[in-house]
């Protein structure tokens, strides 16, 4: 599966840490897509993911699916890592 690059822009207090914690697990248990990482600012109404999935199109199905509104989803084509640089 290839991995997706994902920001979302929440309003502040729209959604709670444990609601955070649930759209994570729920990604885990998901046929199509597969949570890779996450990290959110809640109180700044920010979230940065990273998905695997078969497509974009996929990928954004299941944010519509399960309520979380995003504002852009980007394959990744490098990842990183403290310095090391791969294709993805």
């Amino acid at each position: 599966m290839a991995k997706f690059m994902c920001t979302h822009t929440i309003p502040p207090g729209k959604f709670s840490a444990d609601q955070i914690r649930q759209f994570a697990q729920a990604a885990q248990n998901d046929a199509t897509v597969k949570g890779y990482r996450s990290f959110a600012n809640l109180a700044e109404g920010k979230a940065v993911c990273v998905m695997e999935a078969s497509s974009k199109d996929a990928v954004a199905a299941w944010f519509t699916k399960m309520g979380m509104p995003f504002d852009s989803i980007t394959r990744v084509e490098l990842e990183g890592d403290r310095g090391s640089i791969q294709s993805a």
